[in-house]
């Protein structure tokens, strides 16, 4: 297998990293900048949480214009709409993790550095009513999800196991869940 080829071209400026490679899209394909969408998720008050989930929007906005761009593989497909259902989650734990950390802090109590998921949700919903019934079940069934990450942990073939629609619900999900939380 081929490794990855990393250019630099100037020390000091790293969006300059491999340009002197093909470009892959066109400017106007080119996902939002990072401060488009730590604007957007304003309502997660921790400035790295904050912009952690906004390279992970990047990164999610860069693998639907892949897939809607360029012809996919079916199972480079399958695999596609996995990081996708993946990354979801895990933009909606960190903001959940944050949402819930700063109700705790306000409240004087200390949060913790690690929470899973579940606990998350559970507070989320039965305590801080943050999401409703709705939004705790799906959070669920994406967690069980995210943990298929494991392949020993598969009892499915990858190739088949993930669809454009179940990428396309959990980001839908995503934008409601972003919708009930922003001020």
């Amino acid at each position: 297998m081929e490794l990855l080829k990393k250019s630099t071209q100037n020390q000091t400026d790293k969006r300059k990293d491999n340009s002197d490679k093909n470009e892959l899209y066109a400017k106007d394909r080119h996902p939002y900048p990072a401060t488009f969408y730590k604007d957007y998720w304003n309502f997660v008050s921790d400035k790295m949480v904050r912009e952690n989930i906004a390279y992970q929007m990047q990164y999610l906005e860069f693998m639907v214009h892949l897939y809607n761009d360029y012809q996919i593989y079916l199972t480079i497909e399958s695999l596609l709409c996995k990081d996708i259902i993946v990354t979801t989650g895990g933009i909606i734990e960190a903001a959940l993790f944050d949402l819930i950390s700063s109700a705790k802090k306000k409240a004087g109590v200390e949060m913790g550095d690690r929470t899973d998921f579940t606990a998350l949700l559970g507070l989320a919903y039965h305590e801080y009513k943050f999401i409703d019934e709705s939004m705790w079940h799906f959070c669920h069934e994406l967690r069980k999800a995210r943990n298929l990450v494991h392949l020993k942990a598969a009892d499915f073939q990858e190739h088949t196991a993930y669809t454009p629609e179940q990428a396309n619900d959990c980001i839908n999900k995503l934008e409601e869940f972003r919708m009930k939380l922003v001020k």
